[in-house]
């Protein structure tokens, strides 16, 4: 959804120490068209190039489904976080909706999600040139991100022989999980301003695409281990979302761990965000570093 704290880096990072060095970003990369439109990534790597194929993250920003772009501050915190750490970060564009010259709406669901799955596949289909094992593969967003690599973690599209597009692990940053005008969306349906968001992105009423593109509603036994911030005062994404998101899946009996804070909004800074990084990385060395956790 909207990020009030995006617009500047060190905002979100406060006193934090400097970027990292010891890394080395190729911009611009073409992961994928969508039509006439080619698909952007930045993908971050160590400085210095591993013997073994590396873990990848990939990072999907926020804003609303309708703003932002993969070099966030969030997104970029995170990459700099993490890659210095044993990781290769992709940081991906994707299709916003938006209004053509005529007024009408463009790039509603399921264009985001189609992009991020064609970004997983691109990524694991160039798994020896990115120097990255493609079965340790995590993905992190905030807001509309989070909501993205939810879905990530609790679909996967491919039919059978297909390279899969489901992740290992998803840290889903103040991601919304139920997009339906009832239950835990009542929240969200009752603030004018998310309302039409969600609506531009999934269609007004009860649609199928609400339903589709709810990750609390595709829980099932392949449903991945799912880590998930929350400020309890967010006024755009209610706490309630993340709380039944959490609820639902613990009881799947899926790895689920929810970290609110209870001063926080939508948007965290300062001593919280760099908590949020540190978690961010010690939930992926858990999931994505099996070997390194048990030493």
């Amino acid at each position: 959804m909207i990020r009030p704290f995006s617009a500047l880096l060190l905002v979100l990072i406060g006193c934090s120490a400097p970027f990292a060095a010891d890394l080395k970003v190729d911009r611009d990369v073409v992961y994928g068209k969508a039509g006439d439109v080619e698909l952007m990534a930045d993908i971050y790597t160590p400085a210095e190039t591993s013997a073994e194929p590396l873990p990848v993250v990939l990072l999907v920003h926020g804003g609303g489904w309708r703003g932002g772009n993969r070099q966030a501050g969030a997104e970029v915190a995170l990459a700099h976080h993490l890659v210095p750490h044993g990781y290769v970060a992709v940081s991906i564009s994707y299709r916003l909706v938006g209004r053509d010259a005529e007024g009408k709406l463009v790039n509603q669901w399921p264009a985001a999600i189609d992009d991020c799955r064609q970004a997983v596949r691109w990524i694991r289909e160039n798994a020896e040139k990115l120097n990255i094992d493609p079965s340790r593969m995590g993905a992190a967003g905030d807001s509309a991100g989070g909501h993205l690599v939810s879905l990530l973690g609790t679909t996967d599209v491919a039919a059978s022989g297909e390279t899969s597009t489901r992740v290992q692990a998803v840290v889903n940053i103040y991601g919304p999980a139920d997009l339906r005008d009832k239950a835990t969306a009542d929240a969200i349906s009752g603030n004018p301003a998310v309302k039409q968001m969600v609506d531009e992105f999934v269609g007004e009423g009860p649609t199928q695409a609400k339903i589709d593109a709810s990750p609390l509603l595709h829980i099932d036994d392949q449903t991945v281990p799912i880590l998930t911030f929350q400020g309890a005062k967010d006024a755009l994404v209610p706490y309630q979302q993340s709380v039944a998101f959490d609820a639902a899946l613990r009881k799947a009996g899926r790895d689920s761990k929810l970290v609110m804070y209870e001063n926080e909004g939508h948007g965290f800074s300062g001593p919280t965000f760099r908590k949020m990084l540190l978690e961010t990385r010690n939930f992926f060395d858990k999931h994505l570093k099996p070997e390194d956790a048990n030493n």
